[in-house]
């Protein structure tokens, strides 16, 4: 145990009293004997910033409440937590704390999808912290991992499910057989997906998350439209049964993979073997598989989002400021080239149809543009609408011949209905 004289005392100014930041200030007043004991650190946070004052907010010091930015700023705090949300004007505090001088905590991937190279530049010219664990997966320590953990390593590939709205609805449409929609209506109502779900179920959540980590890992810049981004809202339940049945689930990956100069990137549902090691993660939960030249792969997972498990990886963020007085360095590093590399893999393609005798001129199609076919079905459809369907596995094969054959394929006007196409991730 640790003597008084050994503890050090770091002042917190909170931009934000939402759902983390309460519980932020939980943990801080729950564990604190807890945090004294481990770290030698004792936490008080000075002041408080929120937009209604009146507002009740069980547990948090009405006297710590303001309206004023400024007064959290410069109450002499020590480090600056922005848990306010967006991108302005969480932005410009981020800015204006890091340039007087003070370490800041953030969980907001949208300020750090937009700007966040040049802020953790910021930081280092002025010699303090930026720390943001909690802006993706949570309570997953995958930024620390990166950044210190694996700081000897050459990245050569990182991959996730980082979206737990995403993995959510496609657990319950693989577990019970349930159409989108009414998984979502379910993730909504156990607080999974918010009101208006866009963000996550068509992927760009879990892009703005994958360029972070990409910048993180590779030292250098993306471009904000490197990712190529695809959702989940035209998965349908015979989707996941040919999935099943072939041996693979549906599960919505984020991927970022570096070839000599140049990092493609990319979110999307893919087919995963059940083998895989990300195939067994399951609903709300996130996880990252890394890749490094001298451990080899690493897996990372557990809860992705909430109110506790973020807020657990704020106040890790706070602890190690306080233990670690001063900035960490970046490598030189500039801006990593965007390729959209077209490596052959094989694809799960579904066609709706009026009449399934339509697998005929579909596969003499794919066949045409060279693209080997392992397996293909016809399915008559359940009720009296006349779309049937054309299910087919193609051998390895090139993206750029997928989307020829369909450019083919819709031309011949032979699909009633839009397609489906998984790559299958092996």
């Amino acid at each position: 145990m640790r003597s008084d004289m050994a503890i050090r005392k770091l002042k917190i100014g909170l931009l934000g009293c939402g759902t983390v930041g309460r519980g932020l200030v939980e943990l801080v007043d729950r564990n604190d004997a807890l945090i004294r004991q481990r770290s030698g650190v004792e936490l008080r946070i000075t002041k408080i910033l929120v937009r209604d004052l009146d507002k009740e907010r069980q547990g948090v010091d009405r006297a710590l409440l303001t309206t004023q930015p400024d007064k959290v700023l410069n109450n002499g705090c020590d480090v600056v937590v922005e848990l306010v949300g967006g991108i302005e004007p969480a932005r410009s505090f981020i800015e204006r704390a890091l340039e007087r001088g003070k370490h800041v905590v953030t969980a907001n991937k949208a300020v750090l999808a937009v700007d966040g190279f040049n802020l953790m530049k910021t930081a280092e010219l002025q010699k303090v912290r930026l720390g943001f664990e909690a802006s993706v997966c949570g309570g997953i320590p995958i930024i620390r991992a990166l950044r210190d953990g694996l700081v000897g390593n050459n990245i050569q590939r990182l991959s996730g499910i980082l979206n737990g709205t995403c993995n959510y609805i496609l657990t319950r449409m693989t577990d019970c057989g349930v159409e989108f929609e009414d998984a979502l209506r379910e993730a909504q109502a156990k607080g999974f997906a918010e009101a208006d779900p866009t963000l996550d179920i068509d992927g760009h959540d879990a892009a703005q998350k994958l360029k972070i980590l990409t910048e993180l890992a590779f030292s250098a810049e993306v471009d904000a439209d490197a990712v190529q981004v695809a959702g989940i809202r035209d998965i349908a339940p015979e989707d996941v049964q040919a999935a099943r049945e072939l041996g693979f689930v549906i599960k919505h990956v984020a991927t970022a993979e570096l070839s000599e100069d140049a990092v493609s990137l990319s979110c999307a549902p893919v087919l995963l073997p059940v083998s895989h090691q990300l195939a067994g993660v399951r609903d709300e939960n996130n996880a990252v598989l890394v890749r490094g030249d001298a451990v080899g792969e690493m897996l990372f997972s557990g809860k992705g989002a909430g109110s506790m498990p973020s807020a657990s990886a704020v106040l890790s963020d706070v602890v190690d400021i306080a233990c670690h007085k001063g900035g960490f360095s970046m490598s030189p590093g500039g801006r990593v080239q965007a390729t959209t590399r077209d490596c052959e893999s094989r694809h799960y393609l579904r066609f709706t149809v009026s009449d399934p005798s339509a697998i005929g001129p579909i596969t003499t199609v794919l066949e045409r543009n060279q693209i080997g076919v392992d397996r293909a079905a016809a399915v008559w459809s359940r009720n009296h609408s006349g779309k049937h369907q054309v299910r087919v596995f193609t051998r390895g094969c090139s993206q750029k011949a997928v989307e020829v054959s369909l450019r083919d394929i819709a031309g011949s006007g032979i699909e009633k209905g839009r397609s489906m196409v998984l790559r299958v991730e092996d």
